[in-house]
């Protein structure tokens, strides 16, 4: 009798780490599809950075970065 306990106690525990080990992998594969940035084409994305100060003052940037990746891929790249 303890044997059969045994046995059904070691299957219960690997169903439990596959299960465990499945849903993980499910999980994992939604979060990686998620799209990030923005899709590649014309025009420009503004990203607005800036500092603020505590009495009131600071400084705001606008930034205009191209949707386009060759452009994008110029302005980066090094000047000669």
């Amino acid at each position: 009798m303890s044997t059969t306990i045994w046995i059904y106690g070691i299957c219960g525990l690997i169903a439990v780490f596959g299960s465990v080990f499945i849903v993980r992998s499910v999980i994992k594969n939604e979060r990686s599809e998620k799209i990030r940035g923005v899709e590649p084409g014309q025009g420009e994305q503004l990203i607005d950075h800036g500092t603020v100060l505590g009495g009131g003052g600071g400084h705001v940037t606008v930034s205009r970065i191209t949707r386009d990746p060759q452009e994008y891929a110029k302005a980066m790249a090094p000047k000669k």
